[in-house]
């Protein structure tokens, strides 16, 4: 029977490499948290999809190719807070959030982001101008009535703004294109897509902040004005 040999480090070496591998954690656990705060920074926590930051970042990617970009504004939001309280509100919230991401889901380089309460942003990827079907899968997807309390189920609609932006167009500007789009499906009444005419050059941007689309219509209804 062989004898076991035991070798024997000095302190010191024995100090250095417990110094290496905790230095060694240390580093990984720093990269750990630095991933998870940048994932929080461009992820809206209640849905899981993306905030104005990542989306944001997802169409800074998508520069030098043209896509397709919907905006929906849900109508009529307010009600189901109203009515049955913050958590129905955030349960139907969630479920749009689901139908709207499978509506993208095999789509590589596509976002799907929440940038306020009840407005949310599809950006896709698109070779030729298919905003209007995307804009039509969209209220397709949101047709099915939604459980937001026990016994108690909605239906929601939408007003929905679409545009193609060609290659190297400015972010900005097409958001604002579709925006303005989704404000006049608003001003029609809600419940449909409008889409920025594709022969007519993206707006500018306004320097000064748009007020929501909400508050447009609203103040538009108390001053008597009709489209």
């Amino acid at each position: 029977m062989k004898a076991l040999t035991k070798v024997l480090l000095p302190a010191a070496a024995v100090v250095s490499v417990v110094g290496h591998v905790w230095a060694a954690y240390a580093v990984r656990s720093q990269q750990t948290e630095l991933g998870r705060a940048r994932r929080e920074a461009t992820t809206d926590p209640l849905t899981g999809l993306a905030n104005r930051a990542g989306l944001a970042a997802a169409l800074d990617e998508l520069d030098g190719e043209p896509y397709d970009l919907v905006l929906v504004d849900l109508d009529k939001f307010k009600p189901v807070n109203d009515t049955w309280g913050h958590a129905a509100g955030d349960r139907l919230l969630v479920e749009i959030a689901r139908r709207l991401a499978a509506v993208l889901d095999d789509i590589d380089g596509a976002v799907v982001a929440r940038i306020g309460g009840d407005e949310f942003v599809l950006a896709s990827p698109s070779p030729a101008a298919l905003a209007h079907y995307l804009g039509a899968e969209v209220i397709q997807a949101l047709g099915a009535p939604i459980e937001v309390a026990d016994a108690v189920t909605v239906t929601v609609t939408a007003s929905v703004g679409a545009v193609h932006a060609t290659a190297g167009e400015d972010p900005a500007r097409a958001m604002a294109a579709a925006d303005a789009a989704a404000y006049e499906a608003k001003l029609r009444g809600g419940d449909g897509l409008v889409e920025h005419c594709p022969l007519t050059e993206l707006p500018e941007v306004e320097q000064r902040p748009l007020l929501r689309l909400r508050e447009m219509v609203d103040l538009t209804t108390a001053l008597g004005v009709t489209a």
